[in-house]
């Protein structure tokens, strides 16, 4: 009797489970999640930028959502190489990978990989912002974008870019093409060289991101930041926005390093969705990120959240400036 007892039981808790599978479809698991350690996709090298910033997050994220993170990096293809990596692990949450949207939305728009985006992925949190801007010599015969611009009516002016595939190149382009000024845009190959070409008066003007150019603000002027509203007024010395200077609306440009998941995960998930997000906000909430922040030598002032929606639209900003400028970032034109 007690065998057929016991068999019976097994039976019962055997359709029980059937009944879950059946129902839960592409549920995480009975285990509640995250049942354990987070793998983290970085498409770049390892002891970069991005790397430090992933250290300082998940230090402090750990303790909120109750797992460890480990980090593997994937540089290669300008970061195709990890999104694809990324867009072949199991939609159950326990891969997370940390990008830069904007340069890697150009990559997806230039390269056309084999991963699809929004429907392979979301971003759901940015955790920094730094932003585009145009800076000139202080010393030199341009002081503000009112001048560039008129001076760009007259001659193609010359400006620097580290790379012709970068948004503050693209953030260029949009502003000549509203304004009717002749850009020359001219990638250096390189952040250092490109901003060298602008403090040695070798160009009128470099495009670029603000925190690349701090080291020696003293020496330039920022005419314009490629923003809807200027965050950083004391370090980029109350630098215009367009809409402020020129009266254009322009979309944002700079660089945004940011959280993704499966799109499948949190269409199929949505609590465990909900616990990730929440478990990231209250990390980036917290003042020890600050000081983590510090520890891995980032500048705290960056730190900006964005929630999803703020976070895919940047993305499909992105990917919109970079399809009507795709052969001339490809260099085909």
């Amino acid at each position: 009797m007690k065998r057929k007892g016991f068999s019976a039981a097994v039976k019962m808790m055997c359709c029980v489970l059937a009944g879950v599978l059946v129902i839960g479809g592409a549920a995480v698991s009975w285990a509640e999640y995250p049942s354990k350690n987070i793998s983290v996709i970085v498409p770049t090298g390892e002891g970069g930028a991005m790397d430090r910033v992933v250290r300082a997050v998940t230090n402090v994220w750990k303790d909120y959502i109750g797992v460890n993170f480990q980090s593997t990096f994937h540089a290669g293809a300008s970061g195709e190489v990890g999104y694809m990596l990324f867009s072949k692990r199991p939609a159950d949450g326990h891969t997370l990978l940390a990008g830069n949207i904007a340069p890697e939305m150009m990559m997806y728009v230039l390269q056309e990989p084999d991963f699809k985006f929004p429907d392979d992925f979301v971003y759901f949190a940015c955790m920094d912002s730094d932003p585009a801007v145009l800076w000139v010599r202080k010393d030199g015969p341009i002081q503000t974008i009112q001048d560039l611009v008129e001076e760009g009516k007259k001659r193609p002016v010359t400006i620097a870019t580290s790379r012709f595939p970068h948004p503050s190149t693209l953030a260029a382009l949009l502003l000549a093409e509203a304004t009717g000024a002749q850009f020359n845009i001219i990638p250096y190959g390189g952040g250092n060289p490109a901003r060298t070409a602008g403090l040695t008066g070798e160009v009128d003007a470099v495009t670029t991101f603000l925190s690349s150019s701090l080291d020696f603000a003293s020496d330039v002027k920022f005419i314009v930041m490629f923003q809807n509203e200027n965050k950083w007024k004391d370090i980029s010395r109350n630098a215009p926005t367009p809409k402020e200077a020129l009266g254009i609306q322009m979309p944002e440009f700079g660089g945004n390093r940011a959280w993704a998941v499966s799109r499948e995960f949190r269409e199929k998930n949505p609590e465990e969705y909900t616990k990730l997000v929440d478990s990231f906000r209250k990390a980036f909430d917290d003042p020890k990120l600050q000081d983590e922040w510090k520890k891995v030598g980032m500048d705290p002032r960056f730190l900006e959240f964005k929630n999803e929606e703020e976070s895919m639209k940047m993305a499909q900003d992105m990917i919109e400036t970079a399809m009507k400028y795709k052969e001339i970032l490809k260099g085909k034109k």
